[in-house]
Formats: C-alpha cells, sequence, structure tokens
C-alpha cells in the first residue's frame, strides 16, 4: 500500500515539475519578446496583449495545479523557478 501512495507522489512530483518548467519557458520567453518589443520601439499594442497572455497562462496553470495537488502545484513553482534560471544563463542570450 506505501509503495502505490509513494509511486503516485513521485508522479505527481514530476508532473507538477514538468509543467512547471514548461510553463515556466513560455513565460519568461514571452517576456524577453515583449520587452524587446518595448525597447525596439514597437508599437505598445503587442508587448501589451504578450503580457495578458504570459500572465493567463501562468494564472491558469498554476491554479490547475493547486486543484490537482499541493505537491504539483510546489514542484510546478520549483520547475517555474529553474525555467527563469534557465532562460537568464548565458548559454541560451
Amino acid at each position: 500500500m506505501m509503495e502505490a501512495a509513494t509511486v503516485r507522489l513521485t508522479l505527481v512530483i514530476a508532473c507538477g515539475l514538468l509543467a512547471g518548467l514548461t510553463v515556466g519557458l513560455v513565460y519568461f520567453s514571452l517576456l524577453r519578446r515583449a520587452v524587446a518589443d518595448y525597447v525596439g520601439a514597437a508599437p505598445v499594442r503587442g508587448p501589451i496583449l504578450l503580457t495578458a497572455l504570459r500572465l493567463i497562462i501562468a494564472a491558469l496553470a498554476f491554479w490547475l495545479l493547486v486543484q490537482w495537488s499541493a505537491a504539483a502545484a510546489i514542484s510546478a513553482l520549483i520547475g517555474f523557478t529553474m525555467a527563469r534560471l534557465w532562460v537568464r544563463a548565458p548559454g541560451l542570450n
């Protein structure tokens, strides 16, 4: 019985981490694009729409993960933070 619970918890954590990493990569990629548009003096409508899109995606994803389980939400937050560090890495610039 304990083995099934451990396997389920491991799966929940892994799925949450993967979801957080994916959402984080999309979120921070859209953020970089919006900032580049602001700096490049692009029309303001584009970056505002990108900002709205990334906030909606992140809020929806985290809301769904919280509904699923606290472990999934916490591991997703860790994945989201890992994505931030990865996007910020000098190799990706």
